[in-house]
């Protein structure tokens, strides 16, 4: 891949994930009753949220920033750059199988207050779990590649990375769920930036 185009992707990885945390924190300031500490994520972009069009536009986003990051995986492990990628057309489908939130993001999947009982919510669910472990596969495996071919100590951040990620995912629960989802989110977000920006420096040397 020539220099100018690893530019231009790496830099649409590290904009749509900008785009990505602008748009949620500023929907989530503006949503009534929403609390970053408490609520999902996925809960600002439901039918029912006043500022669900500004997060329908994060997780797109993101989920581009996905796909353009499988394009600069590929040197380095195929089967990782095509599970990223599928991450993040699986999360591009999450934003459009919108959850039901009548009353409001806040407190929505909380306390009992959310069933999942319908083709979009069960769409929703699968398409964001599935991608869930997409992308942190392919976090791990793009780990495992950069280890194989001397770079340990990014590999054995890749793999941390993977498995915090997919740590906070799992213990998405208790009082304040929406922190742990969004260490999760962060986590990983922060190594596809980082990835994306590692290989912008190193190609234009």
């Amino acid at each position: 891949m020539r220099t100018r185009g690893v530019t231009w992707i790496a830099l649409a990885v590290v904009a749509g994930i900008a785009v990505f945390w602008a748009a949620i924190l500023a929907a989530a300031a503006v949503e009534p009753g929403y609390s970053n500490r408490r609520d999902y994520v996925s809960t600002l972009a439901a039918r029912g949220a006043e500022q669900a069009g500004i997060a329908m536009l994060a997780i797109v986003a993101v989920a581009a920033a996905m796909v353009f990051a499988s394009l600069l995986l590929r040197r380095y492990s195929k089967v990782a750059a095509v599970l990223v990628a599928l991450a993040g057309v699986g999360f591009a489908v999450a934003a459009f199988t919108r959850l039901e939130c009548p009353n409001g993001a806040a407190g929505c999947g909380l306390g009992g207050r959310f069933e999942i009982s319908g083709s979009t919510e069960i769409g929703h669910w699968t398409a964001t779990t599935v991608s869930s472990v997409l992308l942190i596969a392919g976090i791990a495996l793009t780990g495992v590649a950069l280890i194989r071919r001397g770079r340990r100590l990014a590999g054995i951040a890749s793999i941390a990375a993977a498995a915090v990620t997919a740590g906070a995912f799992l213990a998405t629960s208790g009082d304040n769920p929406g922190v742990i989802q969004r260490i999760g989110i962060l986590v990983a977000t922060g190594w596809l930036a980082a990835f994306a920006l590692v290989t912008l420096l190193r190609s234009s040397r």
